[in-house]
């Protein structure tokens, strides 16, 4: 198994050009990023890789598999295998490491359907990891801690459940609120706001005690620059991605066609909006705010990431990739992300995750 850690900073610098809306000539630099580890992340159980964590300082990445293979990587060290986690009992859905990087989250899916909690243990041997609870959740799609990690969220198409990680027991069932299946959720830092999205088109922000909600938004309308043949219905569109902010007093979205928006939810007023005509939906994970009110999200042919500067409405690429992303994963912190890219080799299909550390002050994170 062959893993590559970079170190060349010039190599994989940040494009520094605009891709979008209008940056005037006062406008903040745009952030960069350096590639500090590229991973070989096919396994030895082969199989699809489909979920990705990154811990906090990025000093580690998570891959998860459609063979129920979850591996932990070192990623700065060229040296060491990953650590294999469970014995494959599930197809991986998604995975989340906690706020201080000794608890990995995994969701299940198919049969079992299973959120399982992962905890480092140093009694165990170095960089074991051990399963610490497992419970059972129906059919669901996505994962987030809260910025203390006492709580993690799951997203089911029918409700969203609050799960206390001391007591390992589901402390709240937050229902569906969409007409239709939920399609994307985030939880603020705080852990008192969850947004959510709705194959309805609808994104609604709401408390995450008293699932009162405090406003929604609509993305149904298509922002296509061309309209359908004739006799053809206009596309449905939805949320892909949200994000809220730390204190959940902006929330974003980006739709099936790429379309980003960032509102204020106190007011309800669309602060920035950009549609691109052959953009396509972004992958999951892969939209977060920064504590300067920014956002990091991959461009619009997920061929790398770009930063959005909201306040100044001005969209600027700060990787440029040779290969599209298929799953992103952004620290907690801000200071880094990771995605999984593949590609063909003769008949297998191999995949590789790439890790990037921002270089500059700006910083995506939740908090």
């Amino acid at each position: 198994m062959r893993r590559d850690v970079s170190r060349v900073a010039c190599l994989a610098l940040a494009v520094g050009a605009i891709v979008t809306l209008g940056c005037g000539r006062n406008a903040p630099p745009a952030p960069q990023a350096t590639r500090i580890a590229t991973i070989d992340a096919g396994g030895p159980a082969g199989g699809y890789v489909e979920a990705l964590a990154l811990a906090p300082n990025a000093g580690l990445a998570a891959t998860g598999s459609r063979s129920g293979q979850i591996l932990v990587w070192r990623t700065t060290s060229a040296e060491g295998s990953p650590a294999s986690l469970g014995d494959y009992r599930q197809s991986i859905a998604d995975l989340a490491f906690s706020p201080d990087g000794r608890v990995l989250a995994s969701l299940g899916r198919a049969r079992e359907s299973a959120v399982r909690l992962w905890r480092f243990d140093d009694r165990a041997g170095p960089g074991e990891w051990v399963e610490a609870a497992s419970l059972p959740v129906g059919r669901c799609l996505a994962l987030r801690f809260d910025g203390t990690g006492a709580r993690l969220a799951v997203l089911c198409e029918t409700e969203v459940l609050v799960v206390d990680v001391a007591s390992q027991q589901v402390m709240a069932r937050l229902a569906n609120p969409h007409k239709e299946v939920l399609t994307a959720f985030d939880l603020s830092a705080d852990g008192q706001r969850l947004v959510t999205a709705g194959h309805d088109g609808e994104v609604m922000v709401r408390d995450a005690v008293t699932e009162a909600a405090v406003r929604s938004f609509n993305v149904r309308r298509s922002r296509r620059p061309y309209p359908p043949p004739r006799g053809m219905e206009p596309p449905e569109v939805w949320g892909v991605v949200v994000a809220l902010s730390g204190d959940g007093s902006r929330a974003a979205a980006v739709t099936i066609e790429g379309t980003v928006y960032v509102w204020d939810v106190g007011t309800g007023k669309q602060l920035f909006d950009h549609a691109d005509g052959e953009a396509g939906g972004p992958p999951p994970g892969s939209l977060r705010f920064g504590r300067d009110g920014a956002l990091l999200t991959t461009t619009g042919d997920r061929f790398g990431m770009r930063h959005i500067d909201v306040a100044a409405g001005a969209s600027r690429v700060v990787v440029s990739a040779p290969k599209a992303y298929a799953t992103v994963a952004i620290t907690d912190d801000g200071t880094a992300f990771a995605a999984i890219t593949s590609s063909m080799d003769g008949r297998r299909l191999s995949y590789a995750v790439e890790v990037w550390q921002l270089t500059t002050a700006t910083s995506v994170a939740r908090n």
